[in-house]
């Protein structure tokens, strides 16, 4: 017996030698520059390279209990700096620490970033090689991932939106660079600080969430019981305190801590005080601004602040998709509040309301650059309105063109008599026409338009239909952006006087003029923003808020690293 083990361990140690003699040049070479490492104690890098490997070949995995983002980019960190560990100072994982517990104030979840297994590995100080591999690799993930939430936002609006045109950036690209600084200098703190965007509506916003949280944690508000309107000052009704309470809270009213009994009369009964509170509540929430407690501004006090913080959180993500790309001078356009702003030089200097597609025709989310304006513009019927509506009207009864004021154009350029078409012979497919209506007060575009050419057939333009502007939901068009003043806007962009830009129009004709340099246009969805150190909450007019909650509160799907100890 004693001879055959002898014999058998002879022969395991010849074959280990065979195998390490075959071993690649290339292991070897990489074995022996391991080796001549600073003092890095070798089984800590093989744990880290082993981990690095796993990590290579599956894009789906998770370190431990953690799913880790940024696969590529930790092999790539960890093969250039030969798999050693960098996280060398306490000091610094303390401020990791803190960074990734205040993204709770950005809207962003702690969580994300390996929060509860960094601070048992930061409380245990692991000794294992293991361990200890995990722990660096769930610091530098952290760090990627915080860095990469804070520039570009969680939620990938590409994912949620294919006509989102502004991802340049969002390939983590830079990251490194961040992490190197960061560790490389005093204040890993600062350098994630300045991370995060300092765009006064983005601050604002983010105060408003830290509002909105306290509020929550005394206790919200309650719900005021439906009912009939409250319309008029001296009406009464047994809801009037709930609904004094209620503007208590999120500062419309100020606070009235009592009331004396001998006038709990008056306590139900509608003031010009509260009134006018409730118009600052309307004003707040994009409601007409008409004093009365209807259905649409009482369903409004009733949604609970906890839906209010969430709204804050989808729309700070938001932001941090396009503000860091943002130029000193832009048009902005906010397709859930209706309104557009001008943006020179960083001032807000101009806005007004607008109208944008109702939701069936959507006004599209995207990025594109102002270079001409036409004044007294034809306005020619897009593919999807003439396969929609024209065509088919057209094919019933020709007289419609007339009533619209619609020419029929052939290829050639001529005007054609719709009634000496056979309309049932085309489809919107094989039409050799299509529909023009000429420059005149009537023109659906208006007597300017504002041209920053994309794919949408997407325009800001003039419109006839003036009174529309009155209502406070302005979804009306087939996704163009109808302003209220265009002309200021021309003269705004153009440098003219008012006068020259009338005296353009009143000329009645057609004229082109190219801006001296273009302007970028950025077509938003917000649902929360910030005047000033207010929150204004609008309607979801598109349905859009739940997909970005969803996504933002979305935890990732994983497999688990079982081996590599050493």
């Amino acid at each position: 017996m004693t001879v055959i083990l002898v014999l058998f361990l002879a022969f395991g140690t010849a074959l280990s030698a065979a195998k390490a003699e075959a071993a690649p040049a290339s292991r070897q070479e990489e074995s022996a520059s391991q080796r001549r490492s600073s003092g890095v104690p070798n089984d800590i890098r093989e744990s880290i390279r082993c981990h690095v490997e796993q990590l290579e070949e599956d894009v789906d995995l998770r370190i431990g209990r953690e799913r880790v983002a940024f696969n590529a980019l930790l092999a790539e960190f960890y093969r250039s700096n030969d798999f050693s560990p960098v996280w060398k100072k306490r000091s610094q994982i303390t401020e990791l620490l803190a960074a990734v517990e205040s993204a709770e104030d950005d809207g962003l979840m702690p969580g994300d970033y390996h929060l509860a297994e960094i601070r048992n590995f930061y409380e245990k100080q692991p000794r294992s090689p293991f361990l200890k591999a995990r722990y660096e690799l769930l610091l530098t993930d952290a760090m990627f991932k915080l860095s990469y939430h804070l520039l570009h936002g969680k939620v990938d609006p590409e994912k949620l939106d294919p006509n989102w045109n502004l991802s340049e950036g969002r390939n983590g690209n830079g990251l490194v660079s961040k992490l190197q600084e960061a560790l490389a200098g005093d204040s890993l703190a600062e350098v994630i600080g300045n991370l995060r965007p300092d765009h006064p509506k983005y601050v604002s916003l983010k105060e408003g969430l830290a509002r909105y949280r306290e509020l929550a944690a005394g206790g919200g508000w309650g719900a005021i019981p439906d009912g009939p309107s409250i319309k008029t000052v001296g009406q009464s009704d047994e809801r009037i305190p709930a609904l004094r309470r209620r503007l208590e809270i999120t500062g419309e009213m100020p606070v009235v801590k009592s009331v004396d009994t001998s006038f709990a009369s008056l306590a139900r009964v509608y003031s010009l005080e509260l009134q006018e509170g409730v118009r600052r509540f309307q004003k707040r929430h994009g409601l007409e601004q008409d004093g009365a407690v209807g259905p649409k501004t009482l369903r409004a006090m009733n949604v609970p602040v906890e839906r209010r913080i969430e709204q804050i959180r989808i729309n700070l993500d938001r932001y941090r998709w396009f503000v860091q790309k943002l130029e000193p001078t832009f048009v902005l356009v906010n397709i859930a509040g209706f309104t557009v702003q001008y943006v020179e030089n960083g001032q807000y200097t101009w806005g007004s309301r607008v109208i944008v597609g109702e939701p069936f025709w959507k006004t599209p989310v995207f990025k594109a650059e102002m270079q001409y304006i036409i004044f007294n513009p034809s306005w020619n019927v897009p593919p999807g309105i003439t396969r929609k509506e024209t065509l088919p009207a057209v094919r019933k009864d020709p007289g419609y063109l007339a009533r619209q004021n619609l020419q029929v154009i052939d290829r050639s350029g001529r005007v054609v008599d719709p009634y000496s078409v056979n309309w049932s012979a085309y489809s919107s497919g094989s039409l050799p026409y299509r529909f023009r209506q000429p420059p005149g007060s009537g023109n659906a575009l208006g007597r300017v338009k504002f041209m920053f050419p994309n794919k949408h057939l997407v325009y800001l333009h003039d419109t006839p239909g003036k009174h529309l502007f009155g209502r406070s939901e302005r979804a009306f068009s087939h996704g163009c952006i109808r302003l209220q003043n265009p002309l200021e806007l021309a003269r705004i962009l153009l440098g003219w006087s008012a006068g020259d830009v009338q005296k353009t129009v009143d000329d009645g004709a057609t004229r082109t003029v190219h801006l001296t340099k273009r302007v970028p246009v950025f077509l938003l969805y917000l649902t929360a923003v910030a005047e000033g150190d207010e929150v204004l909450f609008l309607d979801d007019v598109y349905s859009r808020d739940e997909m970005v909650l969803k996504a933002l509160n979305q935890p990732f799907p994983y497999k688990s690293i079982e081996s590599c100890v050493f």
